[in-house]
């Protein structure tokens, strides 16, 4: 099967998962996770991206770097064959250690960034490792926690104090974001009852009555819901590239702003 084409940020900036294969764990103990950070480390004097967020799971990885001198498959084959082999060599195992290739995400404007930063940050809270982002050790974001000297100041894309900041990342996330699981997939009778329950009709093919706003909302809901792109297409009866277009969107668009934000703009 061929891969996916990596949607590529105008700004730089990615939102990144690297996960164990088969959800294997990768991190057995402290001292894997702190070989880990010196290849980060390595691999940052080499590269030169920034760093502005970091946790480290039991079996996955999030990131919030910018690419510099080299693009993120050169970064994250630096990182990844100094683990690896670490890895495999510690624990007598042999072969891949990753699910395929990292993921990633665009990040194109202040607030998608931020709800990036948060996003991460309520990781291990949702895994029920810590009640705050200060309290986990392998968390690391500017005015957050940063302790390992690897992250990079954030100061060119929000103005928020410790103490703001503290506040904006315990609110809840204003976008969907990827996750180290694989989304469920839905059978058609499943997407039909969601398409119904966002737009209130029982044929999908009636979305075509809607304006061009309400068309847009309901089809965000949908997405947003699980539903994939090529699937929505099918049973509504709407192009596959106008929901591509929709989807690209719900990445780049400024959502409402929590009130502590004080200037929004784009990237």
């Amino acid at each position: 099967m061929s891969r996916t084409h990596r949607i590529k940020s105008h700004s730089g900036l990615y939102h990144i998962i690297l996960r164990g294969m088969d959800r294997r764990i990768i991190f057995l103990d402290d001292m894997d996770r702190t070989v880990f950070l010196k290849a980060v480390k390595r691999a940052k004097a080499k590269s030169h991206f920034k760093l502005y967020a970091y946790c480290l799971m039991d079996n996955h990885v999030h990131m919030l770097i910018k690419e510099e001198d080299e693009p993120l498959e050169v970064i994250f084959k630096r990182i990844g064959v100094s683990y690896v082999s670490y890895f495999n060599k510690k624990y007598d195992l042999y072969g891949h250690l990753y699910q395929d290739r990292f993921r990633s995400e665009p990040v194109d404007s202040y607030t998608y960034f931020l709800d990036v930063l948060r996003y991460i940050c309520h990781n291990p809270i949702k895994a029920g490792l810590c009640s705050s982002p200060k309290e986990y050790i392998w968390l690391e974001c500017s005015r957050v926690r940063d302790h390992s000297g690897l992250i990079d100041d954030i100061d060119d894309f929000t103005s928020l104090t410790e103490s703001e900041m503290a506040d904006f990342i315990l609110d809840d996330c204003s976008n969907i974001h990827m996750d180290s699981t694989d989304r469920k997939r839905f059978n058609d009778t499943d997407a039909l009852a969601i398409v119904k329950s966002v737009t209130g009709y029982d044929n999908p093919q009636y979305l075509g009555e809607l304006n061009k706003n309400q068309l847009r909302h309901a089809l965000q809901k949908c997405l947003e819901r699980g539903i994939s792109i090529r699937q929505l297409a099918r049973i509504t009866g709407i192009s596959k590239s106008t929901i591509d277009r929709i989807k690209a969107k719900m990445r780049t668009e400024e959502p409402s702003p929590c009130p502590i934000i004080r200037s929004v703009r784009r990237l």
